[in-house]
């Protein structure tokens, strides 16, 4: 071979070895020139929704996750966070009240009377303490009270006065199971000398009713044998102070 043929075979060889490696990818240049087709992340314009999901890395030994870009750049909220927005229109805003508790009228058989004392009562006074052994219940805001002689002896009974007002109209009163109820009886509020003799009983009706009958009477023994002239009956109270204190509204004779 001669010298011009190796020299032009010699020059080939190195035109195509720059051809190969002008064809060669630089790798720096390559990751600085964006992703390469096919990568699931893309960019949009300003404002045009998000068509693609980008993949976070995982933390180690956690499984991936990927998070959807927003759509417009709103923010979503977490699942599940209450809503602190105004409610719909038409809806509710406060939840429904429980409907009030109603009580049974108390039956006279879980009503015992028998007599309290209260400070510096006067002889003339007995207090009737009336005690509910049985279920809260509903009673009529003064019991009924005959003042006799003996409970076999009907003759000469005498009827208290009691606080004006409509009868039957007057609110009843609820009565919490184990408590007890006051109502104050003055056989002599006037101090009169010259008066009946010879009571010795109070009978009592803890809640009178239009069905009230003889075995609802309790007999309760006074514990002297009183003079009776104007007696006066109180309503019920929650303690014997109070109940004396009611004897002085009591000026009508009950119908």
């Amino acid at each position: 071979m001669n010298r011009l043929n190796s020299i032009a075979l010699l020059a080939g060889g190195v035109l195509v070895a720059v051809a190969a490696t002008g064809c060669s990818s630089n790798p720096a240049k390559s990751a600085a020139a964006g992703p390469a087709a096919g990568s699931s992340s893309t960019l949009g314009a300003p404002g045009a929704p998000s068509t693609s999901t980008t993949s976070l890395p995982s933390a180690p030994g956690s499984a991936s996750s990927s998070v959807s870009a927003p759509s417009g750049g709103a923010s979503s909220s977490a699942a599940g966070a209450p809503s602190t927005g105004a409610p719909a229109a038409g809806g509710a805003t406060t939840a429904a009240s429980a409907p009030p508790v109603s009580h049974p009228a108390c039956a006279n058989a879980q009503l015992n009377a028998s007599l309290a004392q209260g400070d510096g009562q006067s002889p003339a006074i007995a207090i009737i303490a009336v005690k509910n052994t049985g279920p809260t219940c509903l009673i009529n805001p003064i019991p009924y009270v005959w003042i006799v002689k003996s409970p076999t002896d009907p003759s000469d009974e005498l009827r208290p006065l009691v606080p004006g007002g409509t009868p039957g109209t007057a609110k009843l009163q609820t009565i919490l199971t184990n408590t007890t109820l006051y109502a104050a009886v003055d056989v002599n509020p006037n101090s009169v000398p010259d008066t009946p003799q010879g009571y010795n009983y109070l009978e009592v009706t803890a809640n009178p009713s239009k069905n009230t009958s003889g075995k609802d009477v309790q007999d309760v023994k006074l514990p002297m044998t009183a003079n009776v002239s104007g007696p006066k009956l109180g309503v019920y109270t929650t303690n014997p102070s109070s109940a004396i204190d009611a004897l002085q509204y009591s000026n009508t004779p009950e119908s």
